[in-house]
C-alpha cells in the first residue's frame, strides 16, 4: 500500500474563519491526493503540543501560516525548525500582520506571501507540485503529465538530448523516449542524429546558433 501524502498546516484560528480558510485545502486534497491535517481535527489523550509534534514528525512537510503573528503557531514553527530532517514552509498575509512584530530572523526567510485565499491556494498548489508530482490514474495520464512538465521546461530552455530530458523528468531514458515521440513535429523539432540528436521547441525563424554548431 502506498504511503499517504500528508501535510501539517498550522495557522491562527482567530485570524481566519475555519470554513473559509480550509476550503482551499479541501479542494487541493481532491486534486493532488494529499491529506492536510490540522491540530484540532483529532481528539487524543495527548497534550496539544505532543499532538502537534507527532503531526510534524509524521508529515512529509509542514506549512506554518504566521499571519496575525500567533504565538502558538510561532512555537510550533520553532519546533519544526529545530527538528532534524523536518521540511517546513512559512506563509504570511501582510495585510493581517504587522511585520515589525515578526523577528528579523523570520523576515529574512523565503516565504509564501499572499493577500487572498485564491492566491494562497495557488502558492500551496505550486508547493505540492514541487514536493510530489500529481498522481496519474493510468499510464496515458502519467505520460500526459510528463509531457506537460517537459513542455514547461522547454519554455525556459531547449536543445536537450534524450538523456538530458530523462534527467529533467527524473525517469529512465526509454520512458523519456515515450514522452518525446508524439511531441516531435508538433511541439518539438530535432537536430542531429541518434546519440547526438537534440530537441528544440517548434518556432518560426532561423535555427538557434547552438543547433547550427552541432
Amino acid at each position: 500500500m502506498a504511503k499517504e501524502r500528508q501535510v501539517f498546516v498550522a495557522y491562527s484560528y482567530r485570524t481566519y474563519p475555519k470554513a473559509d480558510y480550509r476550503r482551499i485545502f479541501n479542494a487541493l486534497e481532491k486534486e493532488y491526493d494529499v491529506r492536510f491535517i490540522f491540530a484540532d481535527e483529532k481528539i487524543t489523550n495527548m497534550h496539544i503540543m505532543q499532538k502537534i509534534v507527532s503531526y510534524i514528525r509524521s508529515s512529509d512537510m509542514s506549512l506554518f501560516d504566521i499571519s496575525g503573528w500567533n504565538p502558538n503557531v510561532t512555537l510550533e514553527l520553532g519546533y519544526a525548525m529545530a527538528t532534524r530532517n523536518a521540511k517546513w514552509y512559512i506563509a504570511v498575509n501582510p495585510k493581517k500582520t504587522r511585520m515589525k512584530e515578526v523577528p528579523s530572523d523570520l523576515r529574512g526567510i523565503d516565504r509564501i506571501q499572499y493577500e487572498s485565499y485564491d492566491e494562497l491556494g495557488k502558492h500551496v498548489a505550486a508547493l505540492i507540485q514541487q514536493n510530489y508530482p500529481k498522481r496519474a490514474s493510468t499510464v496515458d495520464d502519467y505520460l500526459k503529465n510528463l509531457r506537460a512538465d517537459l513542455l514547461r521546461q522547454f519554455k525556459k530552455q531547449d536543445g536537450f538530448t534524450i538523456n538530458e530530458i530523462a534527467q529533467l523528468l527524473g525517469v529512465e531514458t526509454r520512458i523519456a523516449q515515450l514522452v518525446v515521440q508524439p511531441l516531435v513535429g508538433v511541439n518539438l523539432r530535432t537536430h542531429g542524429q541518434r546519440r547526438g540528436m537534440r530537441y528544440y521547441r517548434m518556432q518560426r525563424g532561423p535555427i538557434p546558433k547552438r543547433a547550427l554548431l552541432l
